[in-house]
């Protein structure tokens, strides 16, 4: 009986240690189980390096290429939605604007999503808005955090919160940047809204915001972005893909494929 016992006490750390890793074991199974099943949000955009034209390679590649403004084409959009485990894709409009705000401003991009289809959380409205001619933006709630005043000086963190609560009466203007000297004037806007230098080839015409949403883009409705766009003479480019994908190891494979292909991805957390 001795032997035996000083036998079982020998074992026991063993036994434990089996039962540990098991556990261990089990614990790893069902998270990459539950990896495999999770949602992932990945943003797909021309690679800077690549920006200057391209010929796409791999699954992207032939007919697939991307032109030299960095604008996803119909076909490239196509061979998207052939990614493994691709649940939903959303193609953004972009253009670089200028966005001023009583004595603020700052310089962003701007996308133009489908209202209805793009997964925005609004966290503040500015009220009913009358359809027109006057762009309309959503902001996110970083936003005013990005704004300095004429001298270059950044909000302070209350004059931010002031503006973010008193979006349905603020008084907005937008400009593409650049847009003066590349096209000529937009329709509706006068030349004394044209400023000289530095900023002086934007051209500024009244905006208003329809609210706020979490994180930190700017937002136009797609159909009127490319409106406004229109009015100056100007092309509505595709310049970001987002994708929501189901299994961590489906998002390796897509974003291997598209580094492949000369894209850059940004993974979301």
């Amino acid at each position: 009986m001795p032997q035996r016992t000083t036998y079982l006490n020998g074992i026991r750390p063993l036994l434990v240690g089996l039962l540990l890793l098991a556990g261990w074991l089990s614990v790893q199974l069902w998270q990459a189980g539950a990896r495999e099943q999770a949602l992932f949000r990945i943003s797909v955009t021309v690679s800077p390096a690549e920006s200057g034209g391209y010929a796409a390679s791999g699954s992207f590649g032939q007919s697939g290429q991307s032109s030299q403004s960095g604008e996803f084409s119909g076909e490239i959009l196509k061979r998207m939605d052939s990614l493994p485990g691709l649940r939903r894709r959303w193609a953004l409009y972009c253009a670089d604007v200028e966005i001023e705000i009583d004595r603020y401003h700052t310089a962003a991009e701007l996308f133009g999503i489908e209202l209805d289809e793009y997964p925005l959380t609004i966290v503040k409205s500015a009220g009913e808005k009358q359809a027109g001619l006057r762009p309309t933006l959503i902001v996110g709630e970083g936003f005013f955090d990005r704004l300095s005043d004429e001298y270059g000086n950044p909000i302070s963190e209350r004059q931010a919160k002031i503006l973010k609560e008193q979006i349905a009466f603020l008084a907005v203007r937008l400009a593409l940047q650049g847009a003066a000297g590349a096209t000529g004037i937009s329709k509706g806007v006068e030349e004394k809204d044209v400023r000289a230098g530095g900023r002086g080839k934007d051209v500024f015409q009244d905006a208003e915001f329809l609210g706020v949403a979490e994180g930190d883009g700017i937002y136009m409705d797609a159909d009127r972005m490319c409106r406004w766009l229109a009015q100056m003479g100007l092309p509505c480019e595709i310049r970001r893909v987002e994708l929501e994908i189901q299994g961590e190891r489906n998002v390796q494979k897509a974003q291997e494929s598209l580094e492949k292909a000369g894209f850059a991805v940004l993974t979301a957390s």
